[in-house]
């Protein structure tokens, strides 16, 4: 249930006897109520092509309303609009930072509220793509979404945290090791703390966006990362 139908080439190496092993044990600790709602969404990341990956977004659970995670980090499954309400802040607070990267906002006190910069994406002054269409760019574009987690109960925010732990060390050092040019965003106490298995690459590290304020040193509005590679990627989508 939990290895994809169409797992891409770049990851036949990482699924080993013993791996697929490990993944038969957790299939069976998560049992059957779980986010996301669709299996084949778990290890969503299997499908892609590592080897056209440029960035990583490592994030620390799927969400845990039910239907809203898609097995891709930071997406919210229902969200068709950014005018739409939602209640994920981590997505808003992304979206602030790209604004403020875009528009060359030096002064924290400058950066726009997400309200303000809904206002402007309707008016087309601030063009960036409608949420689907967005992550569905940055992942074309080289951009891996992936959690430390990769389910939990429904309901319950980082229930299933104890039981993928050891998959998760194995899939950043897989990553680290077979594309030892990635550029890794750890957000957040739960990501950062994965940078002893990064043997590779340039990281950027901060608060999670779940929580910004002008009084963290680290804090995630204060990030460099979209700035500095927006010669790779396109953030507007």
């Amino acid at each position: 249930m939990l290895i994809p139908d169409k797992v891409h080439p770049s990851w036949t190496s990482f699924l080993t006897e013993e791996i697929k092993s490990e993944l038969l044990e957790i299939e069976t600790k998560i049992g059957t109520n779980f986010n996301p709602t669709k299996p084949e969404n778990i290890l969503r990341f299997l499908t892609t092509n590592l080897d056209e990956k440029r960035v990583i977004w490592l994030g620390q659970d799927v969400y845990p309303a039910e239907g809203v995670a898609t097995g891709r980090a930071f997406e919210v499954g229902n969200l068709t609009s950014w005018n739409q309400p939602f209640r994920q802040i981590s997505i808003k607070n992304i979206v602030r930072l790209i604004h403020k990267t875009y528009n060359h906002i030096e002064s924290y006190d400058e950066i726009k509220s997400f309200t303000d910069i809904k206002h402007e994406i309707a008016e087309n002054v601030f063009p960036i793509k409608p949420p689907k269409e967005w992550f569905n760019s940055l992942d074309e574009q080289g951009v891996l979404f992936l959690n430390k987690s990769f389910t939990c109960a429904i309901g319950k925010a980082n229930s299933h945290q104890a039981i993928w732990q050891f998959f998760s060390k194995r899939v950043i050092r897989y990553i680290s090791d077979r594309r030892p040019d990635m550029i890794w965003f750890l957000w957040g106490k739960e990501a950062k703390a994965s940078d002893v298995f990064i043997n590779h690459g340039k990281i950027y590290t901060s608060r999670h966006p779940m929580m910004c304020s002008k009084t963290y040193e680290d804090d995630f509005l204060k990030s460099n990362g979209f700035k500095e590679t927006s010669h790779l990627i396109n953030w507007l989508g």
